[in-house]
């Protein structure tokens, strides 16, 4: 069975990484070419030429596709080799793999699977990215750990207590457990905390002088797009906390994209509503992100190390676990579906006048 999920869409990187120069990324285990037309379209395509197998992320971009830099076979955005120097006459089957790629919200959101499932109505709504009523700051980190682990670390926001005593941490997260109602694409998580100390994050960004109450609404959307709407304002308002005046507000996506079975790209963005208007804050948070998000890091990947150089350990389970647990069911149930799918169409017999 294949490790990852494909029917679904990941991505691929920053609109703003993808320009004239051709860039290469490995993607679900597949190393893809992905650059920008002159008249701005984006393509990605396999990062190999059909003829000697030099990557095409070595070439050069024309009008009307990408150039390899070995022979010279040209080769349109659809994958369709449109050019051999010296020789007329192309058959059908020179060409390379052609993913669909969508830009939207400043993200390049890749489909691995099958062209003709590619929906982009499954896009994740990220349109906060944006926004410019949202101050937005973003970054990407390269895991050497599975994404699995990422997603479990999102997924358990009582380790903020102990990983992030600095930046996003509160003694408050061990207890209060989240309500879970899981849905078609994912789950979703509901937390509050009321009259609490704020995160050292949050103080600073609310410009909070006592105490706060908190709300945090997250949404994990399979395989692995976390969101997560959360916020403070000062405590002992009437109504609930994210509708009162004078909130901190932030809108956060991590959005992981398996490199390797135990590598990740991780590329996260981060819009904010601040209550005081000021244009250094959101490069003060973004500041506190990197420093959270290498912390959680450092702890993931010696993780990772760990469970390599122990295989027949096995982590024992404890309540909260129950949201991790919950996502990977989900996300083992779609690869058995997946895989399922890919037998019966190898199985299916060819119509008549088609067979070998």
């Amino acid at each position: 069975m294949t490790a990852f999920v494909k029917n679904t869409w990941y991505v691929a990187a920053m609109a703003e990484e993808c320009c004239d120069t051709p860039i290469s990324r490995m993607i679900l285990g597949e190393r893809v070419v992905l650059f920008r037309l002159p008249d701005g379209r984006g393509a990605a395509l396999e990062d190999r030429c059909c003829h000697r197998l030099a990557p095409l992320s070595m070439g050069d971009i024309e009008p009307d596709g990408i150039r390899c830099r070995y022979h010279g076979m040209k080769f349109a955005p659809s994958g369709r080799c449109i050019e051999i120097p010296g020789q007329d006459e192309i058959g059908p089957q020179m060409g390379v793999r052609h993913y669909p790629l969508v830009e939207r919200h400043g993200l390049l959101w890749i489909w691995m699977g099958e062209p003709e499932r590619a929906d982009d109505s499954l896009i994740v709504d990220c349109h906060w990215h944006t926004d410019p009523d949202w101050p937005t700051t973003q970054g990407y980190i390269h895991y050497q750990a599975r994404f699995q682990l990422i997603a479990d670390n999102l997924l358990d926001f009582s380790h903020l207590t102990y990983v992030h005593r600095t930046t996003l941490g509160n003694s408050g997260f061990p207890d209060a457990r989240p309500q879970i109602e899981p849905f078609e694409r994912g789950i979703r998580l509901t937390r509050e905390m009321r009259d609490i100390e704020p995160s050292p994050l949050h103080r600073m960004a609310g410009r909070f002088e006592g105490r706060v109450d908190f709300w945090n609404r997250q949404v994990w959307w399979l395989p692995s797009v976390f969101e997560n709407w959360a916020g403070s304002v000062a405590a002992g308002g009437e109504g609930p906390a994210h509708e009162r005046e004078g909130g901190f507000h932030l809108r956060h996506f991590s959005l992981l994209t398996p490199e390797t079975e135990d590598t990740t790209h991780y590329f996260w963005i981060q819009p904010c509503r601040f209550p005081v208007p000021d244009p250094d804050l959101i490069h003060q948070v973004k500041r506190g992100i990197d420093t959270a998000f290498e912390e959680d890091r450092l702890i993931i990947e010696a993780q990772q190390r760990v469970m390599k150089e122990s295989p027949l350990a096995r982590p024992m389970g404890i309540q909260a676990d129950k949201a991790l647990n919950m996502v990977r069911f989900m996300n083992e149930r779609w690869l058995r579906r997946e895989a399922a799918e890919r037998k019966a169409a190898s199985d299916s017999p060819l119509p008549t006048g088609e067979r070998a």
